[in-house]
């Protein structure tokens, strides 16, 4: 005789694009819901709050998220430019 055991896992969820990465946005919204959980069974005064602290919270990872990414672009564009090719530089400066 055999026993099995189920175990749930929760809610799996897949999300894909086409021709094109995931804008911060996404990877933002990603982070924030990973960092901070609003219980529902919290009083709806501080559910409120804590939504408007999140969303503040997700507007401050995509700000950072952005200049990162920036800082990443001039960073390659430098090191292109350094090595004689100005012309690869001049295509992701455009991006």
């Amino acid at each position: 005789m055999f026993d099995i055991s189920v175990a749930q896992v929760g809610t799996v969820e897949v999300k894909t694009t086409s021709q094109e990465g995931f804008p911060v946005e996404h990877w933002a919204e990603r982070a924030t819901n990973s960092i901070i959980s609003v219980g529902g069974n919290s009083h709806p005064l501080i559910s409120e709050q804590a939504e408007v602290f999140k969303d503040q919270i997700r507007h401050v990872i995509a700000f950072y998220m952005q200049e990162a990414i920036n800082s990443n672009k001039t960073t390659m564009m430098a090191e292109l430019e350094s090595k004689g090719y100005p012309e690869i530089a001049d295509i992701i400066r455009s991006l």
